[in-house]
């Protein structure tokens, strides 16, 4: 019987996965990961979610374990995030958790356990192309999440599981109902689960990390048309609180940390095609390294064809075809040869 270590929340994506790989015949392990000392949070790592997990590792009937990843988790999740916000870039926290945390520190200790597999409830599928194991888009669009697990090693593939990836998030939603697993069906997961404020700007300060530091915001001609309590406030992109009038969307341009400067412009003034990446993981042997392929920027960008070149062994550039919006440094580019993950890294400017 195959063992199989599943990383678990306490959400219903994590735990239906535990209950298709028990009913499939695998000796199952649910493990969950304590990330936090504080109590007040309520997702996936706090103290609610380690509750709910033993709950339903019962209820389905498997053998579970509490792992303290606190340390871990700061160093490797926490601090990068920090910062690089303070640093006027926009991180992307759920890959560095997927890089580090689930999987690497996670699959190492499966392998610890003697497990053959790591699952999880991701929306992705392993499957083999052009004769190598390879990650692909899940099935449900509305869900995928491959933009996130582009940072995996491709020598892991071979022990990662995804058994949600070819279902609809509604058939999920089903298949927890008919076996009465004790878990709020229609809770989704927070976007950032250690910002239990929901506002990473709240949470900066709050925690001591960025204090108010007044500074100007200018338009694209240098013009002071504004002022601001502090850098950490804005992310490249950003139209709304903005704290300045005028008579057409300005957007945020450009983050000068240095100067504590806010630059904003207009729509077609925050287009661009190009952007250099640093961070690159592969996750194909097959496929080359430059040429067409499509480019997503955002979770919930679509796919831009574009041009991919390599610079150096550590860096890319990637133009595209068509001006996009907000470039942004700090968020992942992730390449795609239609639904295939062939690789991505983290945009530097």
């Amino acid at each position: 019987m195959k063992k199989v270590v599943v990383a678990m929340s306490g959400g219903i994506d994590s735990s239906v996965t535990a209950l298709l790989l028990k009913n499939n015949g695998f000796d199952v392990t649910g493990i969950t990961l304590k990330m936090f000392d504080n109590n007040g949070i309520k997702c996936c790592g706090g103290d609610e979610s380690t509750r709910k997990f033993k709950e339903i590792c019962e209820h389905i009937g498997i053998r579970y374990y509490v792992k303290n990843a606190v340390k871990i988790f700061k160093r490797n999740v926490i601090e990068i995030f920090v910062n690089e916000y303070l640093s006027g870039n926009t991180p992307n926290p759920c890959v560095y958790c997927n890089r580090s945390i689930k999987f690497d520190y996670l699959l190492k200790i499966a392998k610890a356990l003697g497990a053959d597999y790591i699952a999880t409830g991701h929306y992705a599928r392993i499957e083999k192309r052009d004769g190598e194991l390879s990650l692909l888009r899940g099935t449900d669009n509305s869900k995928d999440q491959s933009y996130f697990l582009y940072p995996i090693k491709k020598e892991y593939l071979k022990h990662i599981i995804f058994p949600v990836g070819n279902m609809l998030k509604s058939d999920v939603k089903k298949i927890a109902k008919d076996n009465g697993l004790p878990l709020d069906i229609s809770k989704e997961s927070k976007d950032i689960c250690f910002i239990p404020e929901g506002n990473y700007k709240i949470w900066l300060k709050k925690n001591g990390y960025a204090t108010d530091k007044p500074g100007y915001i200018r338009d694209t001609n240098g013009n002071i048309i504004g002022r601001h309590n502090g850098a950490y406030n804005f992310t490249l992109g950003q139209r709304k609180k903005l704290g300045v009038s005028s008579d057409e969307r300005l957007y945020v341009k450009n983050i000068d940390i240095k100067t504590n400067t806010i630059t904003v412009s207009r729509l077609d003034e925050s287009l661009s095609k190009e952007m250099i990446l640093k961070d690159i993981n592969w996750l194909s042997d097959k496929k080359k390294k430059s040429g067409k392929f499509y480019a997503q920027i955002r979770y919930r960008h679509k796919p831009a064809e574009g041009t991919l070149e390599e610079l150096d062994s550590e860096h890319l550039k990637f133009t595209f075809n068509d001006n996009q919006f907000a470039i942004t440094p700090g968020q992942s580019c992730v390449f795609y040869d239609d639904d295939r993950v062939i690789g991505g890294g983290t945009v530097m400017q």
